[in-house]
């Protein structure tokens, strides 16, 4: 789908939650996840992100770290809840813009992350084109090295994470970045790759606790949050992935070696954070749709029904444009006809 410049806002999608990862040489993310990840010394302190009242630390330059490794700016936190958004609501017409309930946080347009290289060994440039492709191989989800666009992530190996984490800004940020560790894997770079793209972590998904238990009495002092439910995350797929690229693994931030995630049955579990997974894509492809009528993007598409209840990724149209739900957000994503 071909998405206007005055597309504004989007809220924290889950991979089947909105989707909703320790060296080079094992595909896996779990030193992302673990007692290895670099402290950082920042203040902590209580904000409203997306409806939810979380912790965040302070890193400096009027940014944020969510959930150890989601980068957001201050502009996408508030003192005070926002209003509840209601899915029967229609669109705003007014400016053509949508509902500005979650203001702050931004879709890439055109399905594309438009990125600039920073320092990178050979070994993060090998292993971010292999994640560039993973995405783009299986969704809709394209990859543009920046030429003159205003709003573009910067993706650069850091010393501000261990040496196979990572952590990335949320959604599309002025001055968003990237920040990998000098051996970050394939599928960790994926991982936070989804974090740009607008997805949080899996083990937050509302209803996670009809799949797994949160072994709370295992986990490090301090990184309870990474494990609180997101109440407000629009769910874009009907089941909960184990298998997300987005899901901690059954010892994330592990205080004893025991696990911190298990399944109903009390057994650990394996397959996270390997890969893209069929909900993955699912849920992205959602996110993200193509546009199959770039000619007119309101083709095929039904008009906006007084009192019909409408979920997270329903096209409508209304007044002449073309509206797409995201998280909490009717969005013009198109003028008919064009």
């Amino acid at each position: 789908m071909k998405f206007k410049k005055e597309f504004n806002a989007f809220k924290a999608i889950a991979l089947c939650t909105v989707l909703f990862f320790t060296s080079c040489q094992k595909d896996n993310i779990n030193e992302n996840v673990d007692e290895n990840t670099t402290p950082t010394n920042g203040k902590t302190i209580e904000k409203y992100f997306q409806g939810n009242l979380v912790t965040v630390e302070d890193i400096g330059n009027g940014e944020f770290l969510y959930n150890s490794d989601i980068i957001l700016s201050a502009n996408m936190l508030s003192d005070t809840p926002l209003p509840i958004f209601d899915p029967k609501s229609p669109p705003s017409i007014e400016g053509n813009q949508k509902l500005a309930l979650w203001g702050s946080t931004k879709k890439w347009p055109n399905n594309t992350v438009v990125y600039t290289l920073g320092s990178l060994n050979s070994t993060l440039r090998t292993n971010l084109t292999a994640a560039f492709k993973r995405w783009s191989d299986k969704t809709n989800i394209k990859f543009k090295e920046r030429t003159n666009e205003s709003d573009y992530v910067t993706i650069y190996e850091s010393t501000n994470v261990c040496s196979g984490c990572g952590r990335a800004s949320f959604g599309i940020q002025r001055n968003g970045s990237v920040q990998l560790g000098r051996n970050a894997s394939v599928s960790l770079i994926v991982h936070e790759l989804g974090h740009t793209l607008g997805f949080v972590h899996e083990q937050t998904r509302s209803d996670r606790d009809d799949y797994v238990i949160i072994k709370w009495e295992n986990i490090q002092s301090g990184m309870e949050g990474n494990f609180r439910k997101d109440q407000n995350a629009q769910l874009l797929t009907g089941s909960f992935d184990i298998k997300s690229i987005m899901m901690y693994y059954s010892y994330g931030f592990s205080k004893n070696g025991k696990p911190t995630i298990t399944l109903l049955n009390g057994q650990t579990y394996t397959g996270a954070q390997q890969t893209i997974s069929a909900l993955d894509i699912e849920g992205t492809n959602k996110a993200y749709p193509s546009n199959d009528n770039p000619s007119d993007p309101c083709a095929g598409v039904s008009p906006w029904v007084s009192g019909q209840s409408y979920s997270e990724g329903d096209q409508v149209t209304y007044s002449g444009y073309l509206y797409t739900l995201q998280n909490n957000s009717w969005v013009s994503t198109g003028k008919c006809g064009n």
